[in-house]
């Protein structure tokens, strides 16, 4: 408990992550067992190769955990949209380099929409000597990311199947409008064009300012998490060379100091729009705040993507990772809402009623995503253990309100312990979980909103319940289970 208590002490004193060498991780209670290992990467040669010998391909080697292997990589596959979460370069003369990573079943899984990054510039170029191979399991997810990303990826059936029973997704079947082709090729382009002034010192205009946060968000050597702090740290840089040379330069370098690391991003996200890649995890994560009515399921999905891959822990503080996914959502709403406004001002007021109409519905929705992220109710949190657990409705279907919380308990659980775990070994598991839940939604609270007397100040270690006390829960639970779908089949 007090080990809990000096995390949390500890984490609410982080407000700048302009400071890379500050990066804290986050401990979650201490969980009995061991967190499961790392992948391990599979080497393994494709039995049939869609169109070329050579293949450079994306290892699924269960469900929910992708181990990266290459071969033979062309220059372009240095691009990688992986190296976006694991900081490492793909080297043309490596070819045993891996990327082990894990992959959680979650729509839109930033490390899913980096792989279909990858895919979609290969098949941008016409080039089929890349593919994803993985268990027809893992399919699924890559689908709902596709949906983020506006690409349509053909059905399962339509596949190549290799004699492990695994399929393979090679890049000339993901289907891309050719809008969001021009998009990709435009993004080659610019990376491999002429670079534009990159010392933040030296940037004198707005337009130089702009070319130079382009140019760094098109960079991926870096992962995710670097690419975000990177472009702090620049941005800061450029703000107090600019209050530097102001004529009462203290007073303009003061107004920064209060600043966190969400005040930053929303400066430096003003002056470039999304690439392909950030469109696609915005797009993600406002459809699951939107979905879910609060930032609980984006905050996870962006954490679980930036642990690091040997400890398990995020390379960010908690409040970091908030500051990161409100500022990125926020992104991607003011986007939305600025082209839906433009569009509307293109419109015929008489004959394009129904465009206008529903332009301004996109409007609404952005702006209600808008509410979420910045202010959340914690009805998610106060109602989680009422709704968690097997709660049948007239016809024995779980209700809605019981599959959500159980999503939410499941999510947050594997989030915090790394794995999944049961009610029914530990004790005080639903309640920590509970507490996290609360956590989560303070952490996008302003201050003076946050719910007081809840989060990781009440998170307590884990309590295994003795075989007795779990032979006599199960008992309880398959009675109460038996006589529930009982009165289901009753009222059907």
């Amino acid at each position: 408990m007090a080990k809990n208590n000096k995390n949390a002490a500890k984490e609410q004193q982080v407000k700048n992550l302009a400071q890379k060498e500050q990066k804290k991780e986050n401990k979650a209670p201490k969980t009995p067992g061991k967190a499961p290992e790392t992948p391990q990467v599979e080497t393994v040669t494709p039995k049939t190769a869609p169109t070329k010998e050579t293949v450079a391909t994306q290892v699924m080697t269960n469900p929910d955990k992708f181990a990266k292997k290459v071969r033979t990589l062309s220059p372009d596959a240095q691009v990688m949209a992986l190296n976006l979460v694991h900081k490492t370069m793909v080297e043309p003369q490596d070819p045993a380099l891996q990327f082990p990573t894990e992959v959680k079943k979650v729509a839109n899984n930033i490390v899913a929409i980096g792989s279909l990054c990858a895919l979609a510039e290969h098949s941008a170029n016409g080039d089929d000597s890349f593919a994803l191979i993985m268990q027809k399991t893992g399919y699924s997810g890559l689908i709902e990311a596709a949906k983020a990303l506006g690409y349509t990826l053909p059905d399962i059936k339509a596949l190549p199947v290799l004699e492990d029973g695994r399929v393979q997704l090679p890049a000339n079947a993901v289907e891309i409008p050719e809008e969001k082709k021009q998009e990709i090729l435009k993004e080659q382009a610019e990376r491999n064009a002429k670079a534009p002034e990159l010392d933040p010192t030296k940037i004198t205009s707005e337009e130089d300012l702009r070319k130079a946060l382009r140019y760094k968000f098109l960079d991926r050597k870096y992962k995710l998490v670097d690419t975000l702090l990177d472009g702090i740290d620049f941005m800061k840089q450029f703000r107090l060379h600019e209050a530097e040379m102001a004529d009462n330069a203290k007073e303009a370098k003061a107004k920064f100091n209060s600043r966190n690391s969400g005040d930053w991003l929303d400066d430096l996200f003003q002056y470039v729009k999304p690439t392909v890649f950030f469109a696609g995890i915005g797009k993600g994560m406002a459809s699951v705040t939107a979905i879910e009515k609060n930032p609980i399921h984006a905050f996870v999905i962006f954490r679980n993507a930036i642990k690091d891959h040997e400890t398990n822990e995020p390379v960010m503080s908690d409040q970091e990772i908030a500051y990161c996914v409100k500022s990125i959502v926020k992104w991607h709403c003011h986007n939305n809402i600025e082209s839906n406004k433009k569009a509307i001002e293109g419109l015929d007021a008489k004959k394009n009623v129904n465009e206008i109409e529903l332009c301004k519905k996109q409007i609404a929705n952005y702006e209600q995503i808008l509410d979420y992220i910045s202010s959340p109710n914690a009805e998610e949190a106060e109602t989680l253990l009422q709704n968690i657990g097997n709660k049948l409705d007239a016809g024995g279907v779980l209700t809605p309100e019981c599959q959500k919380a159980n999503k939410t308990f499941n999510s947050i659980c594997a989030c915090y312990y790394n794995k999944n775990l049961s009610t029914a070994d530990y004790k005080n598991l639903d309640a920590n979980v509970q507490q996290y839940a609360y956590h989560i939604i303070n952490l996008f609270r302003a201050p003076g909103e946050q719910i007081p007397d809840v989060g990781v100040m009440n998170i307590s270690e884990l309590e295994e319940r003795t075989a007795e006390e779990k032979e006599e829960l199960s008992k309880k639970a398959k009675k109460e289970w038996a006589e529930k779908k009982k009165e289901a089949e009753k009222n059907a």
